[in-house]
């Protein structure tokens, strides 16, 4: 059932996920059948159109872990091969325009370090957090909306929501606007341009597990200018989080094409050539 997969685009939000599966349908032009969530778990969600396997993977690198180990599993029992991974989702800009794409040339923890640390059997381990270079380059290629800005940048990842991005709306701040600033101001200066809390954990189990891997975001707020969205911008949120699917599907569609255009290469050429067994006439 899945040895077709050559794409596995994964985001929080069960809803979100779901209209991304309908809208690739759409666009590869699939048959209009319902959509089966294949998962057993209602924490996670699994939809599969085509070659594209659209995945639900809830808030945080606890919960992206555990659903990476079972994709990873999946692919390898399959038989699939050469499956490329994407993270999708919303993130906090620094410095940047609310509905920015992103697309990440590192994931930076929270210590401004490249590197996700995981504690195993009592001791702590740290591995590093390495995105497909070229995987990142041929998404950011596909954008070519001049409506809709675009750029790459490193992602700044946290393991919280509020002081852990330096917010200063939550239900606890020990530090001033000053401290979040000053923090906020060298993760930007290390390349920095968004905020969210999966890319590390992706980053590292996709370069420890062999399998390229890219994280594409689009920023609905600037961190360094407020911590919630503005008014306008909450009016247009649906728009900006469908920003990344359009890119995505882009790529996808690309891939299929020079992958369409390589099989149609090999088997001309495979009809133009002679058999070994067979004499030239001279």
């Amino acid at each position: 059932t899945f040895q077709d997969i050559k794409f596995i685009v994964m985001g929080g939000s069960h809803s979100t996920m779901l209209e991304f599966a309908k809208y690739v349908r759409g666009e590869l032009y699939l048959p209009s059948e319902h959509l089966e969530n294949l998962c057993r778990s209602e924490r996670y969600g699994i939809w599969k159109v085509g070659p594209v396997l659209a995945v639900a993977h809830g808030v945080g690198s606890s919960s992206i872990t555990i659903l990476l180990h079972e994709l990873f599993k999946l692919v390898h029992y399959s038989g699939a091969t050469n499956v490329i991974f994407i993270r999708m989702g919303t993130s906090a800009g620094i410095g940047v325009s609310p509905g920015t794409i992103v697309v990440s040339e590192n994931a930076i923890n929270a210590s401004l370090r490249k590197e996700h640390r995981q504690v195993v059997l009592g001791q702590e381990i740290s591995r590093p957090t390495m995105l497909d270079q070229v995987l990142a380059q041929a998404l950011i290629m596909c954008q070519n909306d001049p409506a809709v800005p675009s750029m790459l940048g490193s992602t700044l990842c946290t393991e919280d929501f509020y002081e852990g991005q330096g917010r200063l709306d939550g239900a606890f701040c020990d530090y001033t606007e000053d401290d979040k600033l000053d923090y906020l101001r060298r993760a930007y200066n290390m390349g920095c341009r968004n905020i969210e809390m999966e890319s590390c954990a992706f980053a590292s189990l996709c370069h420890r597990a062999g399998v390229r891997g890219a994280v594409v975001c689009v920023t609905l707020i600037d961190r360094l200018q407020s911590d919630l969205m503005s008014p306008e911008d909450v009016q247009r949120y649906d728009e900006l989080v469908r920003r990344p699917h359009s890119l995505i599907v882009k790529f996808v569609k690309r891939q299929i094409g020079l992958k369409m255009k390589e099989s149609k290469s090999l088997a001309q050429a495979s009809s133009n050539t002679l058999p070994v067994s067979q004499p030239v006439a001279t």
